[in-house]
């Protein structure tokens, strides 16, 4: 015990075990006990520590390449020198101290390099370290030296001419434009899903009052087989040992499934159950759109897509292949975009509209690829484009190696070739894909409906089939019909 106020005496139990408390008075005394946890700041890039030791410890701080902010949290049983150091000159210093809580230790770097944590011990001790960077802003070229995926996306980030400013936004649909006229993308170095893999992914973050999630909405295509299916996904990033369970997020077409990634337990939810398979032909024109709504039971997350245009032929068919409840009573949930803060996990608060590999964390290669991409949000009940653009996510395991990205005022042109990491200021443009009737009269007899085949593991026969078919073909078949009833009624009079 260290620490003694109006009858008060503190502890620090750093070691987990069975402790006695031991009172000796010659009179009548009261005793009450309370044990109160440590509020332990472990954030996104902000380990902690727990050391025993007797020699001095130097711990480097990661350095986002933004001015940031360090707090520190320290407790030891005995008395040691904590030191926050930059460039080998001491910043801040405290002495022959048991604890340094956050609000002394606060620390503004305009230029953060080189800066350490140093911790010295004068004999044997037992000591607790908890370290937090607060970026002034996000920094979405920091994961860049290893493989992204590509097309457009916002962090959040404002690129003005002298400085950079984050801004935020705060929505309940993110809609994504496509329109793809060439895809071959083959893979064969790999057994993670089938080599002719790719996907297209609208990657969008939700927060909630107590939780954030990763929700990620997909295209798998099979370019050889002119085949995708709609799948999704949704992660507890809340922080780094976040779970989720089938009774706390549930839907009819999906399940929550435990992966092991590289040795780290992860809980996903997806449409396992259903995943709608399409036949496809090229160009290819749509919509992938990403809906939440605030419940009284918990909220509601939409996933839908909007076709427009399949091969030569013009439709307008809306699949909402699932809707996913998280359960519980929250005060708010939106889907943010934030470049300010970094989620829990270190990952960014963007959206993103990318293509990546097939699945299962697969690095493809596209042998062809011309497409057209556009990002926007909802506001005021209408579709628009964000600030600004880059042409890379950062927020899937799936990557590409071979895609070139050229921005044009609010959208961005894909194809094969060298990537280019681009920020790019965005033209305001809005959207309204509810209302698109440019479908084609009953009297183009051309017009091909897109075959819908859903796989359920819940019906006898896994491969039910559901086809829609236009007027002009019911129109051609009736008429037919009429017309032999009628040549055998004329023939039996």
């Amino acid at each position: 015990m260290n620490y003694t106020k109006n009858n008060l005496t503190s502890g620090l139990l750093l070691i987990q075990g069975k402790y006695k408390v031991v009172v000796k008075s010659a009179s009548q005394f009261n005793f009450h006990y309370y044990i109160i946890k440590l509020k332990c700041i472990q954030k996104a890039l902000c380990p902690s520590f727990l050391f025993s030791t007797n020699e001095s410890v130097l711990i480097p701080i990661p350095d986002l390449e933004t001015p940031e902010a360090l707090k520190a949290f320290v407790v030891s049983n005995v008395s040691l020198s904590f030191e926050i150091i930059q460039c080998n000159k001491i910043i801040k210093e405290y002495e022959n101290t048991t604890i340094v809580f956050s609000k002394d230790s606060y620390v503004y770097f305009k230029n953060p390099k080189n800066i350490f944590i140093k911790i010295c011990v004068y004999k044997d001790s037992l000591f607790y370290l908890s370290y937090k960077v607060i970026p002034c802003f996000i920094n979405p070229y920091l994961k860049l030296s290893s493989l992204s995926s590509e097309g457009i996306a916002s962090y959040g980030i404002l690129n003005e001419t002298k400085a950079t400013k984050p801004y935020l936004i705060k929505t309940t649909s993110i809609l994504g434009k496509f329109n793809i006229s060439c895809i071959l993308a083959y893979n064969y170095s790999q057994n993670l899903v089938p080599p002719c893999s790719a996907s297209l992914q609208l990657n969008v973050v939700l927060k909630t009052c107590r939780q954030v999630y990763w929700l990620q909405n997909v295209l798998e295509f099979l370019t050889l087989k002119h085949e995708f299916k709609l799948a999704d996904g949704i992660l507890n990033i809340t922080c780094i040992d976040s779970t989720l369970s089938n009774s706390s997020i549930t839907s009819p077409n999906g399940y929550v499934t435990i992966v092991n990634q590289s040795g780290k337990i992860e809980y996903y939810y997806g449409n396992y159950y259903c995943q709608p398979e399409l036949k496809y032909c090229l160009p290819l024109c749509g919509y992938l759109v990403t809906n939440v709504s605030l419940e009284k039971c918990g909220i509601l997350i939409s996933f839908a897509v909007i076709f427009v245009k399949n091969g030569s032929s013009m439709c307008y068919k809306e699949i909402v292949y699932d809707n996913v409840l998280i359960h519980g009573k929250f005060k708010f949930a939106y889907i943010l975009v934030c470049g300010k803060h970094y989620t829990p996990i270190g990952s960014y608060y963007d959206a993103e509209l990318v293509f990546g590999g097939g699945g299962n964390g697969e690095i493809t290669k596209f042998c062809k690829l011309n497409a057209t991409l556009w990002l926007f949000y909802l506001k005021n009940n209408t579709y628009v484009t964000f600030p600004n653009y880059f042409t890379f996510g950062e927020d899937t395991a799936e990557k590409v190696v071979n895609i070139a990205v050229n921005f044009c005022k609010y959208y961005a042109k894909l194809t094969t070739g060298k990537e280019n990491f681009r920020c790019y200021r965005a033209c305001s443009y809005s959207i309204d894909p509810f209302h698109y009737h440019n479908i084609p009269s009953s009297r183009n007899s051309s017009t091909k409906s897109i075959t819908v085949i859903t796989i359920s593991s819940h019906v006898s026969n896994p491969n039910y089939y559901t086809y829609e078919i236009l007027i002009p073909i019911a129109l051609i078949l009736s008429f037919i019909l009429y017309y032999l009833l009628f040549r055998k009624n004329d023939s039996g009079s």
